[in-house]
């Protein structure tokens, strides 16, 4: 597959666009970056492409004013791997971190909302104490545990999972709450 052409103009991206039989999300954006960048405004590139949608537009313009020539060229060689999800996470973050993460996408199938978290500044693996904690936790209450931490703000949740009603109120005794004590 050859690389993304040199586009000089709007023109030159109309005309490569329309070409396209089924024109995919990293040709889209290529194309609408050269549009914004000959002056084209988001309704302007809408009709111009036949989109729709206002935010699928802006979504693609924030990726391609992000995005270096490398990265761009690496979501065109890889559109299936590398989706707009992906990138529209990434897009805020310095180009050495984005082109290690998309490079790391290539490797590893990693979901979007991973990429969200990575981009929020959250560690993909929880640590040690935390992993114990939850095996802990399930052991001593007999139901799936899981815990999300942010190292940063030192917070987080812990989420129980119950099967009904009953199982509710079995957990909440466990935990030391009454639903059935009045409260005044």
């Amino acid at each position: 597959m050859k690389g993304l052409p040199v586009l000089l103009d709007a023109d030159d991206a109309l005309a490569f666009y329309r070409n396209q039989s089924n024109p995919n999300n990293p040709i889209k954006a290529f194309v609408v970056g050269v549009l914004a960048q000959e002056g084209y405004q988001n309704k302007d590139i809408r009709e111009a492409l036949e989109i729709t949608q206002v935010y699928t537009v802006t979504h693609l313009l924030r990726v391609s004013k992000a995005l270096t020539e490398i990265e761009m060229d690496l979501w065109y060689r890889n559109p299936d791997r590398i989706t707009l999800g992906h990138l529209r996470a990434i897009a805020k973050l310095p180009a050495d971190k984005r082109e290690s993460l998309i490079r790391q996408l290539l490797t590893l199938k990693t979901p979007v909302h991973k990429f969200e978290a990575l981009a929020r500044g959250a560690d993909q693996s929880l640590d040690v104490d935390i992993k114990n904690f939850v095996e802990r936790m399930s052991e001593a209450t007999g139901r799936p545990t899981t815990v999300t931490f942010d190292k940063k703000k030192k917070t987080g949740t812990l989420t129980l999972t119950f099967d009904d009603l009953d199982d509710l109120d079995g957990l909440c005794r466990m935990l030391g709450f009454n639903n059935q004590d009045d409260v005044y």
